[in-house]
């Protein structure tokens, strides 16, 4: 186990962000398989206490022994977990840390669970729903905005992409050649 119930609840959770994905146990010594959910560079070799939440839905404080790279995964070893079936209470849950330790980014630049939920509206005020999933294209994001009727894609350019305000979720497009049928 992880030290003890943070009292973290569903109501304060998105003070948390999502940093890794638990996808299973690796070895013995109950070391698991992570899936890393940040592009931040060197993320997780600055990690001591991270929040983890468990199968059974807590969320628990736990500190990180070591993290070694294994091709598009970590393997992360806990101080709390030293068998495989101590490890498989977290199989399937989330490494978060709190949202004031996310590192900053430059100007025009967001994370995708800032953009996630974002209410999006046409330069004239039409309102076209809420992202609700990020597509990475390669070339640029793509914004898959649903209202109750339909479902945009929107590209995350510029040209697209006027104004976003994350403390108001709120961003606004303009439609170009191709979106117009919006």
């Amino acid at each position: 186990m992880c030290a003890g119930d943070t009292g973290i609840n569903a109501e304060t959770k998105n003070e948390f962000v999502s940093v890794g994905y638990i996808s299973r146990t690796h070895g013995i010594k109950g070391d698991v398989k992570v899936i890393p959910l940040s592009d931040v560079p060197g993320r997780y070799n600055t990690l001591k206490r991270v929040y983890v939440n468990t199968r059974s839905g807590e969320t628990k404080k736990c500190y990180i022994r070591h993290v070694r790279k294994a091709n598009d995964w970590l393997i992360v070893s806990f101080t709390s977990f030293s068998t495989v079936s101590e490890a498989e209470e977290i199989v399937g849950g989330y490494i978060s840390v709190p949202l004031n330790e996310v590192p900053g980014l430059d100007k025009d630049i967001y994370y995708n669970f800032e953009i996630i939920g974002m209410n999006v509206y046409t330069g004239e005020g039409r309102y076209l729903g809420k992202v609700t999933e990020i597509l990475s294209t390669g070339s640029n994001d793509v914004y898959i905005v649903k209202d109750n009727k339909a479902e945009h894609l929107i590209p995350a350019i510029r040209d697209v992409v006027k104004e976003v305000d994350t403390k108001r979720k709120r961003m606004v497009i303009t439609l170009i050649e191709g979106l117009d049928a919006l």
